[in-house]
């Protein structure tokens, strides 16, 4: 990235009178910026910023919010417009506030189909870096590296991340451990969930079983309630038993008398009808085969027999018939008794049978492994759901195991032996190189190493010597060379053709600031770059391609005074 030119325009404490800054984007330069304090060097610093991105840091390193950007007198019509090359590309960026606007012209066409969002992104991808690297590669104070071989670990830990934007593997470190907390609450959240679902599935279990024990306990106490009442019948049963026994035995014995008296009856009636016939013989008065005459006394005799023998077999006919017809009675009246009995007997036969289908019933219930009452199954469908509920659980717990083991590597890969380690391992030998190099170029008498670590191993004609052993003007050299060094070596990564350089001077003999402004210039004709001095006062202007200075009269002039 090439920046050619800047314009500014009502900026914070720029006025109407737009004011141009003009970079050589040919060469680089050694360019003194001065001016007193509140004169508006820091403005013209952070309008590079709002032009390219549409924001700035205001005061304690916030972002500044927009409304207050507008010169605060004129209260609008703030434009800021920056040129610069891109690549093959000519790229011009102007943006403003009250009224808004934001305007990119690509290779002098100006580009319409975007939205404000896309214009944004588009710009970035020309700059080619965000924000904060933007910051890191055009501007420095001095101040922030002042005394670096002296700075402890963690505090050279935040400048090279700062000067090598290697914050962003902190920002995603951050990330990843905000992720990784998250996960482990995931986690923990799921494993309550999934002990919590398994400590309700056995409850439930238990209050099944629980139901089933008493469900098979109410089923015997119900056949035992059964088995009662079929043993206060068991009397009953026997005795109408024995009864219905005895009535088959009564019957078979009337039979048995009804069918003698019927022998009896059927044996008189032949006697009768046998006795009968010899009468009618006797009655007809002779034989009808000899032809003897029965009138005779003889005869006469042998009738009155015969009748009287008729009249006692009909006599006993008479009492037979009379048996009979009592035997009759009587098995009437058994029939009766029979019928009443055998009703009762069934009736009670009936009822046991029903009492022990029952009981069947009732035992096969028993038997069952799980009741069948609607309560169990509503248990059922509860653990059913539960347990789909538990599924979904795991499900999740799994995921977050997975996520735990990749944050466990990512977290290997972000840590101080991962990425950053191999990136600071990369830089060590040429930042060393480009150290010994600047002290030479200043006619040090030192030969500075730094470990991985980036501590300063220091010598002085071969022999180490201790930090504290040197003076302050000697420090800020070593500081100034290593900073140089960090400055060129990222510089080879990326090209940007500005760079600020704050608080430089400070506690610096003119001896001292000439070798610094010999070793600037020197980087400056290297690597094309305009190194702007901040400063607040006039110095050797033999040493300066350019001398601008920064003016306030109500609002800030940038008045070139060598160029």
């Amino acid at each position: 990235m090439i920046i050619e030119e800047i314009s500014i325009k009502n900026f914070k404490s720029f006025g109407n009178s737009e004011q141009t800054l003009k970079i050589n984007k040919e060469k680089g330069e050694l360019i003194l910026l001065m001016g007193s304090n509140g004169n508006g060097k820091s403005s013209l610093i952070s309008s590079f910023d709002f032009s390219l991105f549409g924001k700035c840091k205001g005061n304690k390193k916030k972002w500044a919010t927009l409304g207050h950007l507008p010169n605060r007198i004129n209260g609008g019509d703030m434009s800021v417009k920056i040129k610069f090359k891109s690549g093959d590309n000519e790229v011009e960026v102007s943006r403003g506030i009250s009224p808004n606007f934001l305007r990119l012209l690509e290779n002098g066409m100006e580009n319409e189909r975007a939205g404000k969002a896309n214009l944004d992104e588009k710009i970035e991808k020309y700059v080619g870096m965000d924000i904060e690297t933007f910051k890191s590669f055009i501007s420095l104070s001095i101040n922030d590296f002042k005394n670096f071989i002296s700075l402890s670990n963690e505090e050279k830990q935040i400048l090279l991340d700062k000067l090598f934007n290697l914050e962003v593997i902190n920002i995603l470190n951050g990330i990843l451990k905000d992720l990784n907390k998250t996960n482990k609450l995931q986690l923990t959240k799921f494993d309550s969930e999934i002990s919590t679902l398994n400590e309700s599935i056995e409850s439930i279990k238990r209050s099944i079983q629980k139901a089933i024990e008493q469900e098979k306990k109410n089923i015997q106490l119900e056949i035992d309630e059964i088995k009662k009442l079929m043993d206060s019948k068991k009397e009953e049963y026997q005795s109408l038993k024995e009864k219905v026994e005895k009535i088959k035995g009564k019957e078979l014995e009337l039979k048995s008398e009804i069918d003698r008296e019927k022998e009896k009856f059927i044996t008189l009636n032949g006697e009768i009808r046998t006795v009968q016939k010899e009468i009618d013989l006797y009655n007809s008065g002779k034989c009808p085969t000899c032809g003897t005459n029965f009138d005779d006394d003889h005869y006469h005799n042998l009738k009155d027999l015969l009748l009287d023998k008729k009249s006692k077999i009909e006599g006993i006919k008479v009492e037979v018939e009379s048996s009979i017809s009592n035997i009759r009675e009587r098995v009437s009246k058994l029939e009766v008794i029979k019928e009443s009995t055998n009703t009762s007997f069934n009736d009670l036969n009936y009822l046991l049978k029903n009492y022990k289908s029952q009981i069947d019933k009732l035992n096969l219930q028993k038997g069952n492994e799980i009741g069948t009452s609607i309560n169990i199954s509503e248990f059922e469908n509860s653990i059913k759901e539960l347990e789909a509920k538990k599924e979904i659980s795991k499900e999740s717990e799994s995921i977050c195991r997975d996520k735990e083991l990749y944050y466990k590597e990512l977290t290997k890969i972000f840590g101080e032996d991962g990425v950053r380690r191999t990136i600071i391992s990369g830089i060590i030998k040429p930042i060393n190189h480009f150290i010994n190099e600047n002290i030479s170029k200043m006619s040090l008498p030192f030969k500075v190493e730094l470990d991985e670590t980036f501590t300063a191993n220091i010598k002085q004609f071969g022999s180490p010597i201790e930090h504290d052993s040197l003076s302050t003007g000697e420090a800020k050299l070593l500081n100034l060379s290593i900073l140089t060094a960090y400055l060129k070596l990222i510089r080879t990564k990326r090209t940007i053709n500005v760079l600020f350089l704050d608080e430089v001077f400070s506690s610096i003999d003119i001896e001292n600031i000439e070798k610094i402004l010999v070793l600037l210039k020197s980087f400056a004709t290297e690597y094309k770059i305009n190194i702007f001095v901040v400063h607040h006062a006039l110095m050797n202007e033999e040493l300066f391609d350019r001398i601008i200075k920064i003016e306030k009269n109500i609002f800030t002039e940038i008045n070139e005074l060598k160029s």
